[in-house]
């Protein structure tokens, strides 16, 4: 979707859709098979199987534990499918002006800002992660479960420094609070089919499958 309006709004009601009911999970399932690019971008991502497979592991133990792990597994599988697919399409700038258009100049323009940075933040220890990876391999040394500390104490540490050194910037240029932003948005005919069956799973949501369907077992 081009329009980060819409996208928003599509995000939070399908996400309150799934958390209420597997039928509104498997609904917004459906609705991100509709926009499949986000969609196998998302699934390409090794952190989102990472994820996946803790959210598994939780699931057994739950449904070991008599309760239901299935229906945990479905609703929180799809959450994090919809939250990556909506991160792969964001384009840089998009959040300061959907933040500008919700919270003002003043506000807006100040939590937008700290938002795109901290995506960027994202994507670049994406890619020290990737630099991290290729001088093992060049090393031929194996990635093993004792590495994690050390690499994460770099990932974070890296961050902290570039932020103090973009804080620093920022400061001599002379920002305090606020900016000019005029936020531009292009809606298309297909955001709107998109917003819309969005809004229609939430309220679809709050019923029964076979309420959906009008079967009787």
């Amino acid at each position: 979707m081009q329009d980060a309006r819409i996208r928003l709004i599509a995000l939070v009601s399908l996400s309150i859709a799934t958390f209420l009911s597997v039928t509104g999970a498997l609904l917004t399932l459906a609705w991100l098979v509709l926009s499949p690019r986000p969609l196998k971008e998302a699934m390409k991502s090794a952190a989102f199987w990472v994820i996946i497979l803790f959210v598994a592991i939780i699931a057994t133990v739950t449904q070991v534990t008599g309760n239901d792990g299935i229906s945990y597994l479905i609703r929180t599988g799809v959450i994090i499918l919809l939250a990556f697919s909506v991160y792969m399409e964001w384009h840089p700038g998009e959040y300061l002006d959907l933040s500008v258009w919700l919270f003002g100049k003043k506000a807006g323009f100040d939590i937008g800002l700290a938002v795109e940075m901290s995506i960027q933040g994202l994507h670049e220890a994406s890619r020290e992660f990737a630099r991290i990876r290729s001088a093992l391999l060049l090393k031929e040394l194996k990635p093993c479960i004792g590495m994690i500390p050390s690499v994460g104490f770099l990932l974070i540490h890296t961050r902290l420094m570039r932020a103090r050194e973009q804080a620093d910037l920022l400061a001599t240029r002379g920002y305090r609070a606020g900016g000019s932003c005029c936020p531009v948005f292009r809606t298309s005919y297909q955001d709107k089919i998109m917003g819309f069956l969005a809004i229609l799973i939430l309220f679809l949501s709050f019923f029964p499958v076979r309420d959906i369907f009008i079967l009787q077992m």
